[in-house]
């Protein structure tokens, strides 16, 4: 198992979770090269140097959907996956040093422990009255 866990509705990729046991050689990215967010692992030995750098201004992208990674500090978190129209697709259990990028459809939490998560967002953004459709239907 290489600790890649990929989640789909309708074939279409809506989910990825990465578990904290994933092994990588120096640094590895997980996303396309066209995905909104770029996830990437490194596990680098003491004493590499990566050059300084700064990210260059480009003014070009249209963000057409919001995407969002969620990383587990401490606790125990329940992720239930949907289909863009509510439908339920699959849970999966994110346990410390877990992650995962929802990059589609819908999702809820359950907070299976207590629990603190890391998350990151694209921005700007409008507010949860503005951005979310709330799903009727309640975790599994």
């Amino acid at each position: 198992m290489n600790g890649v866990e990929n989640v789909y509705s309708a074939k279409k990729l809506i989910a990825v979770v990465y578990r904290n046991y994933i092994k990588v050689d120096g640094v590895r990215f997980y996303t396309e090269a066209t995905n909104a967010f770029q996830i990437g692992l490194h596990d680098r030995l003491k004493g590499v140097l990566l050059p300084p750098h700064i990210h260059k201004v480009l003014n070009t992208f249209k963000i057409e959907s919001i995407q969002e990674v969620l990383y587990v500090i401490k606790g125990k978190v329940k992720i239930s996956f949907y289909s863009r129209n509510g439908k339920f697709i699959s849970i999966k259990v994110l346990e410390v040093g877990d992650s995962v990028l929802l990059m589609d459809g819908g999702h809820g939490l359950e907070f299976m422990d207590n629990s603190r998560i890391f998350e990151v967002k694209q921005g700007p953004y409008p507010g949860s009255q503005s951005a979310k459709i709330y799903i009727k239907e309640k975790s599994k």
